[in-house]
């Protein structure tokens, strides 16, 4: 090791107190001999050749730190006045008497808190106000999850009340869905437009979702459903302890799960694709689908681009042999 961190560490070490001459078990009047017959004696314990599983790599190294600090002259001797001062120091407070002790120790005090109040009156108050804000706000974000949950619990309740007293099935919606369908206002108000529908299933060109006519459509489903739903209501009223109709009686019966979408907006997106399908076929014949999936034509125009390739690639392989062949028999008719 540098002999400059050598003096660094026996100074560091002499501040810590830590004793190396105990730990290689010699005292301060040791030769240079006697410190290294000591390392040995402690490396045949501590050795990772010897120690084996219970070898300590740090205890290891402070042996050998020891051992080169002790035997530098330089570094013993910055080691030795580190220790004399903090015994020196020990001394004097042994020597002290209890009021002086006491003196002492209240002018180390005061020195303490004359450090803590150069760093500012109010910084530990500043502190803590910052930890209470930041507690209050974590708190009032808790507050506010918890009321929009028992927000949508109680709208998805509602729902369900409202499918119920219909005669319906309640649909089978999420709590946390944050959409739904006004069943019982009178005014009525689309919901937001919902993902545009595949090529596969509306044809493009056609007055499918994003349509200009798609708020009508959307409201004349929701008036749809509600007629549906007054006229069972209705029934229910004058068949008062009758028994139910069968399901698929009348053309008024309980509407289907189709008629009350668990999703609104792929629900309505299935309604408008089959009402789409159902307008007959003037309109589809004013507007035929695209099929993405015929590849023939392209297959076919690439045979024959690759046929007429390899036609130009013969011919010119067959004129390239005829100009061989009539340099050849050039060169041999010349003498």
């Amino acid at each position: 090791m540098d002999p400059q961190e050598l003096c660094t560490y026996a100074r560091d070490a002499a501040g810590r107190g830590d004793d190396l001459f105990a730990l290689l078990s010699v005292d301060a009047t040791s030769s240079e001999a006697e410190i290294r017959r000591g390392f040995r004696r402690k490396a045949l314990t501590a050795h990772p050749d010897k120690a084996g599983d219970a070898y300590d790599p740090v205890f290891y190294e402070r042996l050998e730190r020891a051992r080169d600090v002790l035997i530098n002259a330089d570094s013993r001797k910055a080691y030795d006045d580190g220790m004399r001062a903090i015994l020196q120091k020990k001394a004097q407070l042994d020597q002290m008497s209890s009021r002086r002790r006491r003196l002492v120790e209240e002018l180390h005090r005061r020195e303490e808190e004359a450090k803590r109040a150069k760093t500012g009156p109010g910084t530990a108050t500043a502190t803590n106000h910052k930890a209470n804000a930041e507690l209050e706000a974590m708190a009032a974000r808790g507050r506010a999850k918890k009321a929009e949950r028992e927000r949508l619990m109680r709208e998805a309740e509602e729902r369900e009340r409202i499918a119920l007293a219909a005669g319906a099935p309640p649909p089978p919606q999420s709590r946390g869905s944050s959409s739904k369908i006004n069943t019982a206002s009178e005014t009525e108000q689309p919901p937001p437009p919902p993902p545009p529908v595949p090529t596969t299933d509306v044809p493009k060109g056609s007055s499918g979702v994003g349509g200009d006519d798609y708020d009508a459509r959307i409201a004349d489903l929701e008036r749809r459903i509600q007629e549906k739903q007054q006229r069972k209501a209705e029934k229910k009223a004058k068949k008062s302890g009758a028994a139910a109709p069968a399901p698929g009686s009348t053309s008024t019966s309980a509407p289907s799960t189709r008629d009350i979408p668990t999703n609104p907006s792929t629900a309505d997106s299935k309604a408008d694709a089959d009402k789409i399908s159902s307008t007959g076929p003037a309109a589809a014949a004013a507007a035929p689908p695209k099929d993405y999936t015929n590849f023939a034509p392209t297959m076919a125009r690439l045979r024959a681009a690759q046929a007429k390739r390899d036609e130009e690639k013969k011919r010119r392989q067959a004129q390239e042999e005829e100009e061989v062949k009539e340099n050849q028999a050039g060169g041999s008719a010349a003498p």
